[in-house]
């Protein structure tokens, strides 16, 4: 699987090279892994679009496949949760600010709504990257931000 990382119970592996798979039943999750050692059927169990729960000879086994991109993505992400100082929000768009949901000295939740930006007539949520308190809301509504204007900081 070129340009994908798949890993087994969290360890990255590498699919054998004389393997095949097919679904004999996709509706229920049911499948077969035809190897050179022989045919084994797999029960899969989707929980996202690249995780899933396979069972296998009476072991249920967690599988996640990964392009280069989610996995550049998660590893930034991880790296970013390590970080315990301050960060610094950006706008990732052009727009105009239409509404501030933080205030300096409020608590916020990771993934929590913060500031809502209006670009082609769309709006989008800027959310906390981690959990935290405002120590400095830099925008209010009606101003117009560009592609890296700082909005606000979270410690």
């Amino acid at each position: 699987m070129r340009g994908f990382e798949a890993r087994i119970g969290g360890v990255p592996v590498e699919p054998a090279v004389a393997s095949h798979f097919e679904w004999i039943d996709r509706a229920r999750g049911i499948a077969r892994l035809r190897t050179a050692e022989g045919d084994l059927e797999l029960v899969v169990e989707g929980r996202g679009p690249s995780e899933w729960l396979v069972t296998v000879a009476g072991r249920r086994i967690a599988v996640s496949i990964q392009t280069w991109r989610e996995r550049m993505l998660a590893e930034a992400e991880g790296s970013a949760r390590a970080h315990a100082g301050p960060v610094e929000i950006r706008a990732t768009l052009p727009g105009l600010v239409v509404a501030v949901g933080a205030e300096a000295g409020s608590e916020v939740s990771e993934g929590q709504p913060l500031i809502t930006i209006e670009a082609m007539k769309m709006q989008n949520e800027v959310r906390a990257p981690r959990d935290g308190t405002v120590t400095e809301v830099l925008v209010e509504p009606g101003q117009t931000v560009a592609t890296g204007t700082p909005l606000l900081r979270v410690g």
